[in-house]
Formats: structure tokens, C-alpha cells, sequence
């Protein structure tokens, strides 16, 4: 099977999960967490036109609405779209749902005042033309922010590996649960040795590559873990925190 649909095979049996996750979050104090983060870099002040570059099951289009912007949500898997669209409805929002591969996006040139993505750029087969497509799509001093984390460095890193699979043996004993919850998590794990991004150091590749795309400014967060996660999603996440990774047009 080629790559591409081979994420996106996986990615549509992951839907549920993924959905019962966001309902998770949306009921509880991440919600606040994550608009006060993106509050303090957006581009300019009122109403933004926001691209939700793989929006799942619809966090960001939910919490980004409720500050008043106009958002798209764009997800490659129908069944992510078709969760967002319940997600959506339930809370009261509105947002533009669209079943489209983020690494070919199909809008004109500067149509954004800001592109988002959690936890996207890691699955991708072509993070690379990825962004490239996400600048092109960017408005002048328009902004880009990516959320994500080296969720399989421990892959390629023997000491991270040992530390990781001991927390994984203690998060199970604790709490009955794998650190990361997963439909199917040996599939993900084949795939991900696949995947680009998976044995990369970051945020540090992200920014270099960035710079090279020729943005006006380049900046990170290295660590985003006290900002948006309670205790609980501290300690599940400590070994690979979230990072947060920018540019301006």
C-alpha cells in the first residue's frame, strides 16, 4: 500500500479513539489551557481566518470558534471529519469541515491569517511539502503554529527507549492503560518507523527547516507541558513533551 493511504487507513480506525480523547479535553480545563497559549501568539487582534491543518475530531475548530474566529478544519480521514462535524454541532459552533490532504491543499494562495495544526506533522509522509503548502496558503504576516512532540524518538534512542518502556510499565500498572491510548498501537508503531518525522530532533528540525522556507521569522517552545496538560497528562506525557514551533510570512 502506498504511504499515503496507508496513513490514512490507520488514521480513520483511529477515529473513536481519538473523538473520546477531544471529549475529554473539551470537558475539562485544557480548553482555557490552550486558548490563552494561542492567544499570546496570534497575528493581530479580532477576528482571525484560521486553517485547522488536521483537525481530527475537532478541538481546535471548537475552542478557536468560541474566540470568535473563522475557522476551516481540513482532516484527510472522513471518519475524523464526520467526528469533528458532532463535535462541533454539540457545542454550538460553526466551522467549515473539509475532507482534505493537508499536504495538498486545495486553496488559493494567501487565503489565511493563521495555520494551526496539533499533532499532525509527525504522521505526515511529507512534512516537507507540508509546510511549504502551508506558508503558500499563508497571508502576508500571517502566522503558523504547530503543535507536536518526538512521539516515537524513543524508537532511535536506546537510554530514551528503556525510560520510556519503564514509564509505560508503570503508567499500565497504575492506571490499567498504555500511555498513549490507540485502537490498534502495534500498527502505529510499524508505521510510525516509516514516517519522517519519527526520528527527528525537534523542535530544532522544524525550525531550521522553516528558515530555509525563507519565513520573515522562525521561534519555539521547547517545552509546552505546564502550559496545557493537568497532572495526570504531565506525568502520562513527561517523556515526550509538547513543543511548540512557529513562523511569520
Amino acid at each position: 500500500m502506498e504511504l499515503n493511504s496507508e496513513i490514512k487507513d490507520y488514521w480513520e480506525g483511529e477515529a473513536k479513539v481519538y473523538s473520546r480523547g477531544i471529549q475529554e479535553e473539551l470537558d475539562g480545563p485544557h480548553c482555557e489551557a490552550w486558548k490563552a497559549l494561542i492567544r499570546d501568539y496570534v497575528p493581530h487582534s479580532g477576528s482571525l481566518k484560521i486553517l485547522d491543518a488536521g483537525c481530527g475530531p475537532g478541538f481546535f475548530p471548537i475552542i478557536l470558534g468560541e474566540e470568535g474566529h473563522e475557522v476551516t478544519g481540513i482532516d484527510i480521514t472522513e471518519n475524523m471529519i464526520s467526528c469533528a462535524e458532532e463535535h462541533v454541532k454539540a457545542r454550538g459552533q460553526h466551522a467549515v469541515l473539509q475532507t482534505m490532504d493537508c499536504q495538498d491543499l486545495q486553496f488559493p494562495d494567501n487565503t489565511f491569517d493563521m495555520v494551526i495544526s496539533r499533532n499532525i506533522t509527525w504522521t505526515l509522509g511529507d512534512p516537507q511539502k507540508a509546510y511549504r503548502e502551508w506558508k503558500r496558503v499563508l497571508k502576508p504576516g500571517g502566522r503558523l503554529l504547530v503543535f507536536d512532540a518526538c512521539w516515537y524518538l524513543y524508537l532511535y534512542d536506546e537510554e530514551l527507549g528503556k525510560r520510556y518502556r519503564d514509564n509505560e510499565a508503570r503508567i499500565n500498572e497504575k492506571y490499567g492503560r498504555n500511555v498513549h491510548a490507540h485502537a490498534n498501537p502495534q500498527k502505529g508503531d510499524e508505521l510510525s518507523r516509516q514516517l519522517f518525522m519519527s526520528d527527528k530532533v525537534r523542535p530544532l528540525w522544524d525550525l531550521e527547516y522553516l528558515m530555509s522556507l525563507g519565513f520573515a521569522k522562525v521561534f519555539a517552545e521547547p517545552n509546552i507541558i505546564d502550559k496545557v496538560w493537568d497532572e495526570k497528562g504531565k506525568e502520562l506525557n513527561k517523556l515526550t513533551p509538547a513543543f511548540m514551533v512557529g513562523a511569520e510570512k
